[in-house]
C-alpha cells in the first residue's frame, strides 16, 4: 500500500478516462498514450495499528507469589477495587498480626510510662522513649498492611475482564510486573497507530482516517483523529496516534488494522496512470509526435492513478508506460488517421 496516499474511484476514474491510444514503433517497442483526465483524489497518510480500548487497565501482581484464588475470568464484568485474584499471604498475615500485637504492647507501655512518670517514679527519657518505640511499631505495621494488600490484584478501573493469563490456575508462580488481568471498556474503542515522524508534520485533530482490517477486508472503515503523543519514539522513529472509532464500530479490540489518515481530498483532480510516472516526471508528446520529459508536481498516487498538480494540462498527452531508452526528442512514428483524429 502506497505511504502517500490512495486515489480512491480507480477502476471508475479508468472506464471514465478519455483514453485515445495509438501505436507506433520506437526500438521495437509498442506505445500507448492517453490524455490526463479530471477525477476525485485523496492523498492520505500511511500507518498500523491495534484496535484498544480507550480506557484499559493491565492489573499485574506488584511482587512474586503463588496463586491462591482466582476470583474473575474473561468476560466478567467488575468494578474498580473488586479483587481479581489473590496471592498466597499467610506469611505476610502472620507478620501484620506480629505487629498487631507488637503495637498493642506498646501502647500498654507507653500508657504506663505516662502514669510512672506524673508520679515522679521514671525519667522523662524513659517516657519518650516508650512514645518512640510506640511510634515505631505504629508505622511497621502499616507498612505491613501496605505489603499484605499488595497480594489482593484489584480492579484499577471498572470494565470488562478483556483478557487474562492463560496460565492463570491456583497455584500458579507469578513474577512481580507481570500482567494478569487486561480491563477495559469493549464498547469505547479506537486505534492506537504509529506514524512515521517524517509524515507526522502532517497529521492533526478531528482528520479522517479510513481504516482497514483482516476480518473485515471488504469494508473501509471510518474513524477519526482523536490525539497525538507530544513526544516520538526515538528509536522506531515514530509517533503514536490515537484514532477514535464510532459506537457502531464492527472492529474489535486486539484486532490489527492499516490505516490511511486523510490529508487532503481533491474532487477535481488531474489523474494520469501511474505506470507512465517516473521519478516525478512523465514523458509528453506533441501533435508532431516526438516526446519530451516533463517534470510534475504529485498529489496523491495510488495503484492505478496518480494525481498531477503541476507540470501539465488537460490537453497534454503523456506516455503511459515509457521504455527506459526512451530520450528527449525521439519521434513516435504515427499513421496519418491517427494524427487527423488527434
Amino acid at each position: 500500500m502506497d505511504k502517500r496516499g490512495w486515489c480512491i474511484g480507480g477502476v471508475l476514474a479508468i472506464i471514465a478516462f478519455v483514453v485515445f491510444s495509438y501505436f507506433s514503433f520506437f526500438g521495437g517497442a509498442r506505445l500507448e498514450i492517453v490524455q490526463p483526465v479530471r477525477g476525485p483524489a485523496v492523498e492520505a497518510i500511511y500507518a498500523t495499528g491495534t484496535v484498544e480500548p480507550v480506557q484499559v487497565a493491565r492489573v499485574g501482581a506488584k511482587i512474586a507469589g503463588r496463586i491462591a484464588q482466582v476470583l474473575a475470568e474473561e468476560g466478567n464484568t467488575v468494578v474498580e477495587g473488586e479483587v481479581l485474584a489473590i496471592l498466597d499471604h499467610r506469611e505476610a498475615s502472620a507478620s501484620v498480626r506480629e505487629l498487631e500485637a507488637r503495637l498493642e504492647f506498646s501502647k500498654a507501655e507507653i500508657e504506663r510510662y505516662r502514669r510512672l512518670f506524673r508520679s515522679g517514679n521514671t525519667s522523662a527519657a524513659a517516657r519518650d522513649q516508650a512514645e518512640s518505640n510506640f511510634r515505631s511499631a505504629e508505622a511497621a505495621l502499616e507498612a505491613a498492611n501496605v505489603r499484605l494488600q499488595e497480594h489482593f490484584l484489584r480492579a484499577a478501573i471498572s470494565g470488562d475482564v478483556m483478557r487474562t493469563e492463560q496460565q492463570l490456575d491456583v497455584g500458579y508462580l507469578v513474577s512481580a510486573g507481570k500482567v494478569l488481568f487486561v480491563v477495559g471498556n469493549p464498547k469505547s474503542l479506537w486505534v492506537e497507530a504509529e506514524v512515521d515522524e517524517e509524515d507526522i508534520p502532517r497529521v492533526s485533530v478531528e482528520q479522517r482516517a479510513l481504516i482497514r482490517a483482516d476480518a473485515f477486508s471488504e469494508q473501509a472503515l471510518e474513524g477519526k483523529v482523536q490525539n497525538i503523543t507530544p513526544f516520538g519514539d526515538p528509536i522506531a522513529r515514530t509517533y503514536r496516534v490515537h484514532i477514535a472509532l464510532p459506537t457502531d464500530t464492527p472492529l474489535l479490540s486486539g484486532m490489527t488494522t492499516e490505516i490511511n489518515i486523510i490529508v487532503r481530498e481533491a474532487e477535481d483532480a488531474l489523474l494520469v496512470p501511474t505506470s507512465g510516472v517516473r521519478s516525478d516526471a512523465v514523458w509528453a508528446v506533441s501533435s508532431n509526435g516526438t516526446v519530451s520529459h516533463r517534470d510534475v508536481v504529485l498529489g496523491a498516487q495510488g495503484a492505478e492513478l496518480s494525481e498531477i498538480r503541476e507540470g501539465l494540462t488537460p490537453d497534454d498527452w503523456v506516455v503511459v508506460f515509457p521504455p527506459r531508452d526512451l530520450e528527449e526528442g525521439d519521434t513516435i512514428r504515427t499513421s496519418e488517421q491517427t494524427l487527423a483524429a488527434q
